[in-house]
């Protein structure tokens, strides 16, 4: 399949991700542009609690349970904007009276940044069937598979697949609609949700966050979605390492939740937008956010408190002066309360919302001094030094630090670094536990969080930039008078026989060109090569080589839909049922092995009729081995001689294979 063949299922891929939350967001009484921005965070929310709902109303999982959920969510907004009526939306329309300039700069600034970021993802996937050749990968195809073959989509069963509990399954239900709707391959459906997630929802989102910090000024518009394409640190990395393609959803999220953040704390640049409006709409977005990854949304809770301490300060210093004696004294153990409150729930929070101590065994990569300055210069885990990013931040730090405004966005900024600081150099102690062990202390995750809170930053150097050449172009182009004489137009004017509006536009293409030439440097470019590297399928590939796979494709053929394969997962062979639908014993590389497997997989070798085994082979159907040697994804070898066992003692017959890649026929308990 080429890219153009796949076109269909990019169109049914925004479709999944815009029309549900659009279609809430208008019968909410917003605005179309504010209703398309914040469509795939609501459109998420509604997958991922619709896949949860729909095992309780026993349905199986496709379309309608979304299409349902929408329907009710849809009428239960219309009908309290119809009671309100529509109060938030008349007061936005008295601040719109002509919106066509920050409508045009946002919609261009979206298809700047789509370009960008869409090329770098498609040149590095190669293909439409291309997949990521990496450990996780091996969970999210079959998930996908999984979640096909039960009808259930739930996050609260999905890990059932492995033997284990919950979840975050949102972007595995939407990948698996993409499939069921659109027919393709897991793979493409994957790649192309990605890519409609990379280069549409992530820099919308960071536009809508940007606006909300500074306003929607055409030149914060653009500049915002050339700066959302201009870090290797996200999208692309979390599409290549791991990969951790939920927490990629999850944080591509992110940018558009933290905005409405702000909307409902009352601090939005973009007048007219309602507090209470943003309340609501954070409760129907962060449902979604917490569904592809509840890390994300700690991660939004650890950026909120700046803000939110400024708000509270604020609030709180108003009250206590307007009020004197018992009631000032009443007012302030009040906020005391409020304050403790928040507190401790922010602390129960950041100790329930985590993986297991020993999942979060990462270790640190560098020294603390390494760190800031990967921070500062926007070239987290050793990438290539950002200089053009970097020097549009400290530029955005000064000013904003010299207006004294949205100084809470420092706080912000100070907390991703702090972060990214400790995960990365702080000693594997139990203060960094606590700190990162939401993310398993893992830097990548947490690197990838820094773009988020720079791109306002570069984003305020970028238009301040801009100001002082609009000034500077108002005064070339402006008309020259001589006292006493007629009209006469300064030498550089001559030139410049335009319109000033037609000189800014020109202008501004010009700046944006040259922001592009700044940015798309470097470490983007370093990002997408490391991403190809990890999409492509070899002869060596890590995961799987190209005979494995044509092995695979052979399966449905010669295994029967029914049969159980068993196979060393940590070579690949798992990805049998993502790709054939072919089920293994494993299917995943950490899966729990059923009771009675495990001499199979790693002896001692059972007798042909072995009591203590042939009950697990015949309840699990186990009549296949696929065996794809002992090359696996990380280098190691982790075992699983007891298959070489099997088929050395003459317990197995071989079937077909291709290269070192071979299927055999179990020849135990009873089986032919």
């Amino acid at each position: 399949m080429s890219w153009f063949d796949a076109a269909p299922q990019f169109v049914l891929a925004v479709t999944l991700l815009v029309i549900p939350g659009m279609a809430v967001g208008l019968a909410a009484g917003l605005r179309t542009m504010h209703a398309l921005a914040v469509a795939p965070a609501v459109s998420t929310s509604i997958v991922g609690v619709a896949a949860i709902a729909a095992p309780f109303l026993g349905l199986s999982w496709s379309i309608l349970p979304v299409l349902g959920l929408t329907f009710v969510i849809a009428s239960v907004a219309l009908f309290a904007s119809l009671v309100s009526k529509r109060r938030a939306s008349a007061v936005s329309r008295k601040f719109d009276d002509d919106p066509r300039y920050w409508m045009l700069a946002s919609l261009t600034a979206a298809a700047v940044a789509a370009v960008l970021v869409g090329r770098r993802i498609v040149d590095a996937v190669g293909s439409p069937e291309a997949f990521s050749q990496t450990f996780d990968n091996v969970f999210h195809l079959n998930a996908v598979r999984y979640i096909l073959d039960t009808g259930s989509g739930s996050s609260l069963t999905l890990n059932s697949m492995t033997g284990a509990g919950s979840y975050p399954a949102a972007w595995h239900d939407l990948v698996s609609l993409l499939v069921s709707m659109g027919g393709a391959e897991i793979t493409t459906s994957a790649n192309v949700i990605n890519i409609v997630v990379a280069s549409i929802v992530w820099p919308v989102g960071c536009i809508y966050l940007t606006q909300s910090v500074w306003g929607r000024k055409p030149a914060v518009s653009l500049a915002a979605g050339v700066l959302a394409a201009a870090f290797g640190a996200f999208p692309i990395s979390l599409l290549d390492f791991g990969v951790l393609y939920p927490n990629f959803l999850a944080l591509a999220l992110l940018p558009v939740v933290f905005g409405l953040g702000l909307d409902a704390l009352g601090l939005s640049a973009v007048p007219g937008r309602s507090k209470l409006l943003g309340v609501l709409l954070l409760l129907a977005v962060l449902p979604g956010m917490a569904l592809a990854h509840p890390s994300a949304a700690m991660a939004w809770l650890a950026l909120m408190i700046p803000p939110a301490i400024y708000v509270f300060s604020r609030k709180s210093v108003l009250l206590i002066r307007s009020t004197t004696g018992m009631r000032r004294t009443a007012v302030a153990g009040a906020l005391v309360l409020a304050l403790v409150g928040a507190v401790v729930l922010v602390r129960v929070l950041w100790g329930v919302v985590r993986p297991p101590a020993e999942a979060a065994f990462w270790p640190p990569v560098e020294s603390t001094g390494q760190a800031i300055g990967e921070v500062i210069s926007s070239s987290a885990i050793g990438r290539p030094v950002a200089w053009g990013v970097m020097l549009l931040t400290i530029l955005g730090l000064y000013l904003t630090l010299r207006s004294g405004q949205r100084l809470w966005l420092l706080g912000s900024y100070a907390v991703a670094a702090l972060l990214f600081v400790v995960v990365s150099s702080f000693p594997q102690e139990n203060f960094r536990l606590f700190v990162t062990g939401i993310w398993y202390n893992d830097p990548p995750r947490l690197a990838a969080l820094l773009p988020l809170v720079t791109i306002p930053l570069a984003c305020r150097g970028a238009v301040g930039i801009w100001d002082q050449l609009s000034l500077i172009l108002g005064r070339v182009n402006a008309p020259q008078h001589k006292s006493g004489s007629a009209r006469s137009v300064s030498p550089a004017g001559r030139f410049l026989p335009l319109k000033p509006s037609m000189v800014l536009v020109a202008a501004g293409l010009v700046a944006v060109v040259a922001l592009i030439a700044a940015t798309q440097r470097g470490n983007v470019s370093q990002a997408q090569a490391s991403m190809a590297a990890s999409y492509s399928l070899s002869d060596n590939a890590p995961l799987i080589s190209t005979d494995e796979m044509t092995l695979i494709k052979r399966l449905p053929g010669e295994v029967p839909k029914d049969a159980v394969m068993v196979g060393n997962p940590w070579n690949g062979s798992s990805l049998a049922y993502a790709f054939a639908d072919r089920k293994l014993v494993q299917l995943h590389i950490l899966s729990a092995v059923p009771e009675g497997a495990a001499p199979l997989l790693n002896g001692p070798t059972p007798a042909k009729d072995d009591p203590a085994v042939c009950p697990a082979v015949e309840s699990l159907k186990i009549d296949y081995i696929l065996d794809f040697g002992h090359r696996e994804v990380h280098g190691r070898d982790n075992g699983y001689k007891g298959l070489d066992a099997l088929i050395t003692a003459g317990m197995a017959t071989l079937e077909d294979s291709q290269g070192e890649a071979k299927l055999y026929k179990l020849d135990l308990c009873g089986s032919q």
